[in-house]
């Protein structure tokens, strides 16, 4: 699932852009222009959140952004995809597709590999 948190983008004279993210204090970037801090900006928010999701930890919903805050020059929108639970299913697959799946991806390597082709697919 896909949502968009608020990045406040701070720039002091004479130093790149930065950016930091309310709904998740400790992640940072920055970046010489404004195009990249977002693609920077991407990126850490999507490790920040990964890496929550493999602690176990629950992800916060957006916060609404009502006013700029005074210690931020800017706003963006940053939309990423959050992971959801994992939730076991029953599923039946040729045998031999799942040994060529292994083969290549190494042994129990199958549910993860399904997993990232539904992401790529969907």
């Amino acid at each position: 699932m896909k949502q968009t948190y608020w990045g406040l983008v701070h720039k002091d004279g004479g130093s790149d852009f930065g950016i930091s993210f309310p709904d998740f204090p400790g992640c940072v970037s920055a970046a010489s222009s404004m195009t990249e801090l977002v693609e920077m900006g991407t990126e850490a928010l999507t490790l920040h959140i990964d890496g929550m999701h493999e602690d176990g930890e629950t992800i916060p919903a957006p916060s609404p952004m009502v006013e700029l805050p005074k210690d931020a020059d800017g706003i963006v929108a940053i939309t990423v995809a959050v992971p959801g639970k994992k939730r076991r299913i029953n599923l039946t697959i040729d045998a031999n597709l799942i040994d060529q799946i292994e083969a290549k991806h190494g042994k129990g390597a199958v549910s993860g590999f399904l997993e990232d082709a539904a992401r790529k697919a969907l």
